[in-house]
């Protein structure tokens, strides 16, 4: 029993003396030196991305392959589960829902300005969620640039 009891000991100590070392580590506390500042010429922003109904804007990202690329990556991502791949056929969730989805095709498209679809991508309607929060600005340019090119 004995045995038993100073094996149990020997295995034990490493481990509560890892514990208590680990209490003593060197780190900063919140709010303590050093404070890394802010690079120059950044904003603090806090809040929501507030896109008003006047927003009238023209794409400010040009339609590079990379952004084409980029736009039809997060298309098939965070679109195509609705509208489908293809304008032909809604994808899984569309097939669900009554009325389907409209297939989002080259002609569709061309019937609205670029900050239409920026507000409709931004905001939401209907049942489309909004993306504002899931999509970067950047990202929902990328998504009207390749929307443009679908057929």
């Amino acid at each position: 029993m004995r045995r038993a009891v100073k094996l149990a000991i020997l295995t034990a100590t490493p481990v509560l003396m890892a514990a208590i070392w680990m209490d003593e580590q060197p780190a900063y506390k919140p709010y303590q030196a050093p404070v890394l500042a802010p690079p120059k010429g950044a904003v603090p922003v806090t809040g929501k991305e507030n896109v008003s109904q006047e927003f009238v804007e023209k794409n400010p990202v040009a339609p590079t392959v990379e952004s084409l690329e980029q736009g039809e990556t997060l298309f098939a991502i965070n679109c195509s589960l609705c509208h489908g791949l293809s304008s032909a056929e809604r994808g899984p969730v569309g097939k669900k829902l009554t009325p389907h989805p409209p297939g989002l095709d080259h002609d569709m498209v061309q019937g609205l300005s670029d900050s239409d679809i920026f507000r409709a991508i931004t905001s939401g309607f209907g049942r489309m969620p909004p993306f504002q929060g899931k999509l970067t600005v950047q990202d929902r340019w990328n998504l009207i640039n390749y929307l443009r090119t679908r057929r």
